[in-house]
């Protein structure tokens, strides 16, 4: 650990760190779920921006207040020059009760955050929970909930929304539930001038997915969507189910995890073919009975020399949580296994690679129990 959160002698520090960590000009830059200012929006205080270096140097940028300002930063950052992010909760709509979530722009050296959108819940999105990205000169990004309400989806299955830097908000697409996919709560991803997702659900009903076991999906720019694959995981099908994270290229593939599903229920790690929508389970986890690897994989994959790194929820010696590789076409590794206090425990978020080493978060453990930042050397 380099890093544990609400230190002794620390006011308003950050706790729950569940974002992914983007690196620029020599640091880290990363959210925490709660901790910072405590008032009648946020029992557990409402969340925190903060940069972080690589000897493990943390300080505050923006501490929210859970009104106007959003509350509750589950995603990371984009970096482009400023900050650029969204928060869950907060932002004044009053259809969301705690708000429908915002977009965000601060400063890296702690200049003053300002919101460039509050979502409105209805047609427009609500729950941005994924970091947003960068194609040309626009962000795009998901929100969980909003779009299109429909008897699967009464708070609305979710949508893809497009973001110009001066606040200029559009969905372009509004998720139907079903067949269509619902829920996205996973980053977008460009590749070959179109952007991948995943949803969380939809997609194909099996006796083991009441809901749908999730989509992957390629939208353009313009909202035309397309749904490469739907998981199928069932008493037949080792498919993996509920994908929560984003897709990465690797040797012309992409490349993600689910959450379930696999051949004994505990999460995989995938390849898709993008041009054909073929998809491959490449390692389904094991945890805990006969084998110590990781369980339940909730972020996204790197790459790093040819090879995918990734965390995963729980699992392990400890059941706490893990760090792993995966070498294509096949084969895992467990590096590190999270043993909870003063260890982290319980990453969320995937890993960042700056220098030679890969960073990240754990939103438990620490010397708190409030969560840490994180260094391994692969």
């Amino acid at each position: 650990m380099i890093y544990s959160f609400a230190q002794f002698g620390k006011s308003n520090d950050g706790n729950r760190p569940m974002s992914d960590l983007r690196a620029a000009a020599g640091a880290l830059y990363g959210t925490t779920v709660y901790g910072g200012i405590t008032n009648a929006n946020c029992a557990l205080g409402c969340g925190t921006l903060f940069s972080i270096d690589t000897s493990g140097r943390e300080r505050v940028l923006h501490r929210f207040t859970g009104g106007s300002d959003g509350a509750a930063p589950l995603a990371g950052v984009v970096i482009d020059g400023a900050l650029y992010g969204t928060t869950s909760a907060g932002g004044g709509a009053t259809g969301c009760g705690d708000g429908c979530g915002t977009v965000y722009k601060a400063g890296t050296g702690g200049t003053p955050e300002t919101v460039l959108h509050a979502f409105k819940g209805g047609t427009d999105g609500a729950d941005p929970v994924a970091r947003m990205v960068r194609f040309g000169s626009v962000f795009y990004g998901t929100t969980q909930y909003g779009g299109q309400d429909t008897p699967l989806c009464p708070s609305g299955c979710g949508t893809v929304f497009s973001m110009r830097p001066d606040g200029a908000e559009r969905v372009i697409y509004r998720f139907k539930g079903g067949k269509d996919g619902a829920n996205p709560s996973a980053p977008l991803y460009v590749y070959g001038g179109r952007l991948y997702g995943t949803t969380q659900y939809g997609g194909a009903t099996t006796p083991y997915c009441s809901t749908g076991c999730g989509t992957i999906f390629q939208i353009s720019v313009t909202g035309v969507k397309k749904t490469l694959h739907a998981f199928h995981y069932s008493p037949a099908s080792t498919d993996g189910a509920f994908p929560a994270s984003g897709l990465i290229a690797l040797r012309s593939k992409l490349y993600g995890t689910s959450f379930g599903g696999g051949k004994h229920a505990q999460g995989t790690v995938f390849a898709i073919d993008p041009s054909t929508g073929s998809e491959l389970v490449v390692h389904s986890f094991l945890c805990c009975h006969t084998v110590t690897d990781g369980e339940y994989p909730l972020a996204g994959l790197i790459v790093r020399n040819g090879i995918l790194f990734g965390t995963t929820r729980e699992g392990g010696v400890s059941g706490r949580g893990t760090v792993f590789e995966v070498r294509v076409p096949g084969g895992e590794t467990v590096l590190h296994d999270f043993a909870g206090k003063p260890d982290g425990a319980t990453p969320s978020a995937g890993l960042a690679v700056f220098g030679s080493q890969l960073y990240g978060t754990a939103a438990d453990g620490g010397a708190r129990s409030e969560g840490a930042v994180f260094a391994l050397t692969p």
